[in-house]
């Protein structure tokens, strides 16, 4: 999908004045209906004069019905109920709609021309009294020319004619006691003269409260109020120009609450004649705002356009989600649904305006209406201000970082103070989790950089986190958890800068590192308490670097296991055996990836060329492998948590865990752990050799470093992953070496340094040829010395060189070796066990001495002779030797008349042995069978017992030991 870029709100949409230029305090939206009624100069214009309030106040519906209502009756009008009641939740808008109801009926006539009247009844010099019971007091209020009203009825009647009404009212306010109907209806028709009264009583509730501690006689100013309350409200219900609205507060506020038994009084006094009014309902309080707030009516084609792409994307995102054609056609309508509700919202998004009226409302501190009014105001001030690039106004776009957002927003949910750790610590404080999170997308990312998913998804799960839904079913009065479940979040955050697969890797990452961030499994929410996190994180502090490193050095050592070459941590050079024909590799500690260049470089140098105070023998042998200071800070930053989660998880009972918290920290141990085999395997990926470098002034000893530059490894173990880099394209190391690579590196048949022609070899001295010298030409490196011995095995194949071994024969002066050449093994197969690395020798074919003839009887055929044993036949101590030759006879060969017999083509030994001198013998049968064509004697063992052996045994601790040793058994 293209991406699509919308402009930002600001460059579109004008705000009020007062609202741009930031000429904003509470005051100015908490009506003062009693200032407004007395034209105070003090307010503001918008409250004081009658159009500048209509422009700034959306006509809802119900408010629409009461204008209708009250100027008609106003009128004369119709027959319409004129005692009505308005019952709201706190900040409803009740204040601002008796203020509404004050201006329309005091100024009818001057209001012609506002659209917002039009089609209404027009009543003219009516009579207005507004009653404020939340000013009045309960005692007296103090009026000009020494007159002072003590009552409710005294101030109605002061306000509708202080020449007229207040007369017949005075008596009644004197002794403050409650008037008749009869009297109430001459107060309201002599009184007004004739006039249209309109009486406006607001916070009914407060007043009846504070007078109930005023006592009259044997009665209190409670009593008096509510005897007067019902007479005005059926006197007024039986006229035809009169009209009365009184407020209460709505059933299940805390206010009502705490006075249960007055409101219920109160609120059924006038149940026959009264009707009751909800002024803002629903979506009116989107209108509400945008009324007040707004400088006029957004554009249609940024409305428009806006809403096309937010919500193309979320159904795309909902429909990709959904596994059935049910669910698609259902992800389709609510995309259609919420195009019309964005377009009619914009520039806010519908799901903030959601957030306030469906979950704020619930606490009992939001004011719904005004309480939005005040802190919208904030917000779009703060983000005009900074200059912001959303193009809508979402759940996560709300600019906590300004003070003054922040500040409105918890005093509007009477939650001052409560979060404030919660906000620092995990949205928008200079180290907040959330900040960190975007800092890192941005350098991974720079697109991301002004788009902030980490602070915009924190900052959406803020404002799900005061009130909860109402539970849909029997009883919708009760409420859900504060919170939002993920796909929730995701379709109030996505948009054309944010997909919906990023989203969900930073809350991820949001889960992981919050402090105060709770999961339940369903929703997430941030609460004044700390998580699990802040619990791990404190134990983590008091983790030692010792503890860390061990546990990761413990891994390292299981995850190595059995692998001999691997060599963990080593602390100095002996740690690193020498002379071992076999590559091996040092793993260096995490602590050397944090040294100084030059510190690593020296300590490398020591360990490559140095075995304690000497040379080292072996150095072609040897590599380290050096792990990588990113990776190492990664596992050593997991392993810590892991051993924190431990330490907490083992105090579950003193910290009085929930099941949940529990659970969060399996799943927390998990990822951590997880976090670590990931870095583990990435850990080593560099290996330094040591080589010979050219100088001008000569060879010098030098590191090359062979380093992993971004191809894909397919190894999953360690060790294997390192003989990957080693072993793969640039090959470093070798598990074989042909036969003419390994003469051409002795340098084979060639002139040495004496002078003479190197026509043989121990095997041994070819193992230190390649692993102890480094020459210009660099020997290869070798696995193991099991290259070395396949080389001899293919060599002597190939007929380059012949095989001998046991004792070190000497060259003689014919320019061949002293060596029984019967005992050397030349153009055919051999095994590679039978290469000997300590005593075998390997030799030129010309310097291999021709075998002699064998001797032969006249006859031509070969004697058989036997001898040996002992003159008293004992054979138990003796052998029956039988040879295809002459007779051996002591320590020389006896053959008949005396001749001199230089070898035979054959031997039988016949003996018998107890345990223990079989395995004296076993040299003997050894060498024996080093002389013999392919290396092989044939070995016939007899048992016998007059007891019988036990199968069992036998097949236990004879055959099996003869199976493993893999000797070919003969029929």
């Amino acid at each position: 999908m293209n991406k699509v870029t919308l402009r930002p709100w600001t460059e579109l949409v004008r705000l009020h004045p007062d609202v741009e230029s930031g000429a904003l305090n509470d005051s100015d939206f908490a009506i003062d209906l009693g200032a407004i009624a007395e034209n105070s100069p003090t307010l503001p214009a918008v409250y004081r004069d009658p159009q500048a309030f209509f422009g700034a106040t959306y006509i809802t519906t119900d408010l629409s019905r009461l204008l209708d209502e009250v100027l008609a009756s106003l009128a004369g009008k119709g027959k319409y109920n004129r005692v009505l009641k308005l019952r709201t939740p706190f900040g409803g808008g009740k204040s601002h709609t008796l203020a509404t109801l004050l201006h329309a009926a005091r100024s009818r006539m001057k209001l012609t021309g506002v659209p917002e009247l039009e089609g209404y009844a027009k009543p003219d010099n009516v009579a207005v009294a507004v009653f404020d019971g939340e000013k009045f007091s309960a005692k007296m209020k103090e009026m000009v020319e020494g007159v002072t009203i003590q009552t409710m009825w005294g101030w109605i009647a002061w306000q509708i004619d202080p020449k007229k009404a207040w007369p017949i009212a005075e008596p009644f306010d004197r002794d403050r006691v409650s008037m008749s109907g009869d009297d109430i209806r001459k107060l309201l028709t002599v009184g007004a003269n004739g006039r249209p009264v309109l009486i406006l009583i607001d916070e009914l509730l407060k007043y009846a409260e504070r007078a109930g501690a005023v006592v009259i006689g044997d009665s209190t100013m409670q009593r008096q109020v509510k005897d007067f309350i019902g007479n005005l409200t059926v006197e007024v219900a039986n006229s035809s120009n009169w009209a009365m609205v009184y407020s209460l507060p709505w059933s299940n506020s805390k206010e009502a609450l705490n006075h249960l038994s007055l409101f219920q009084e109160l609120d059924h006094i006038a149940d026959r004649v009264d009707q009751l009014r909800e002024p803002v309902q629903g979506d009116e309080v989107l209108h509400v705002i945008k009324k007040r707030l707004l400088g006029g009516t957004p554009p249609d084609d940024a409305a428009q356009k806006a809403a096309d792409v937010y919500s193309g994307i979320v159904s795309g995102m909902q429909r990709s989600h959904s596994e059935t054609d049910a669910g698609r056609r259902q992800a389709e309508e609510e995309g259609i649904a919420l195009r019309d509700r964005i377009q009619k919202a914009y520039p806010f998004h519908p799901a903030l305006i959601d957030a306030m009226k469906d979950r704020w409302a619930s606490l009992d501190a939001y004011q719904r209406t005004r309480g939005a009014i005040r802190f919208i105001g904030r917000v779009l001030h703060a983000m005009k201000k900074e200059g912001t690039t959303a193009s809508l106004i979402g759940p996560g776009d709300i600019p906590l970082k300004s003070a003054e957002v922040r500040l409105q927003m918890l005093k509007e949910l009477g939650a001052q103070n409560d979060y404030d750790a919660a906000i620092s610590q995990d949205i928008t404080g200079p180290s907040a989790r959330a900040k960190q999170i975007d800092d890192r997308l941005a350098r991974e990312t720079p697109s991301l950089a002004n788009v902030r998913p980490a602070t915009r998804l924190a900052t959406a799960i803020l404002v799900y986190s005061f009130g909860g839904l109402k539970r849909t079913g029997k009883d919708e009065s009760e409420h859900l958890p504060p919170g939002v479940t993920e796909s929730e979040l995701l379709a109030v955050c996505v948009g054309p800068d944010l997909d919906n697969i990023t989203a969900k890797s930073v809350l991820a990452d949001l889960k992981n590192l919050c402090v105060y961030l709770h999961y339940d499994g369903v929703r997430y929410c941030f609460k004044k308490d700390p998580n699990v996190v802040k619990l791990i994180e404190d134990e983590q502090k008091i983790v030692t670097e010792k503890e860390v490193l061990d546990r990761v050095r413990k891994q390292l050592f299981d995850k190595l296991a059995g692998q001999k070459s691997a060599i963990v941590w080593p602390e100095d050079s002996t740690k690193i055996p020498d002379g071992e024909p076999q590559f091996l590799l040092g793993y260096m500690p995490l602590d050397f990836a944090v040294l100084p260049s030059d510190e690593q470089q020296k300590q490398a140098m020591t360990l490559l060329f140095q075995y304690g105070n000497k040379p080292r023998r072996y150095r072609n042998g040897l590599g380290l492998v050096v792990p990588d200071k990113r990776m190492a800070e990664g596992i050593k930053r997991a392993i810590r948590s892991v051993i924190a989660i431990e330490r907490v998880d083992s105090k579950r009972k003193s910290l009085r865990l929930t099941d949940q918290q529990v659970d969060e920290l399996k799943e927390r141990r998990r990822t951590d752990e997880l976090a670590a085999e990931s870095a583990f395997k990435d850990l080593y990926n560099s290996v330094w050799l040591p080589i010979m470098n050219e100088t001008e002034s000569g060879r010098a000893e030098g590191i090359e470093k062979v380093t992993n530059t971004g191809r894909p490894l397919q190894s999953t173990e360690i060790h294997n992953r390192v003989m990957e880099l080693l072993t793969i394209g640039k090959q470093q190391v070798f598990s074989t070496v042909t036969p003419r690579k390994m003469t051409e590196r002795i340098g084979f048949g060639e002139v040495g340094p004496d002078g003479q022609p190197r026509l043989g070899l121990l095997v041994a001295n070819v193992v230190d040829s390649f692993y102890g010298i480094l020459g210009f030409h660099e020997p290869p490196r070798l696995e193991s010395a099991a290259a070395i011995r396949k080389a001899v095995v293919k060599g002597v194949q190939e007929g380059l060189f012949g095989y001998t071994s046991g004792n070190t024969p000497t060259l003689g002066t014919s320019g061949k070796f002293d060596v029984n050449p019967n005992r050397v093994v030349l153009n055919r197969m051999m095994s590679e066990d039978e290469v000997d690395i300590e005593s075998g020798f390997i030799i030129v074919p010309t310097a291999i001495p021709t075998p002699e003839t064998p001797v032969t009887t006249s006859s031509g055929d070969t004697p058989n002779v036997s001898g040996g044993v002992d003159s008293g036949g004992d054979t138990t101590r003796g052998a029956s030797i039988t040879v295809d030759g002459p007779v051996l006879g002591g320590s020389a060969i006896q053959p008949p008349g005396g001749q001199k017999v230089e070898s035979i083509p054959a031997v039988t030994i016949k003996f018998r042995a107890n345990s223990d001198q079989v395995f004296k013998v076993f040299k003997a049968v050894a060498n024996l069978a080093d002389q013999s064509d392919e290396g092989k004697v044939t070995v016939t063992i007899e048992g016998r017992s007059s007891q019988g052996i036990k199968v069992s045994w036998l097949r236990n601790a004879v055959e099996e030991p003869l199976d493993e040793a893999d000797v070919e058994r003969l029929s």
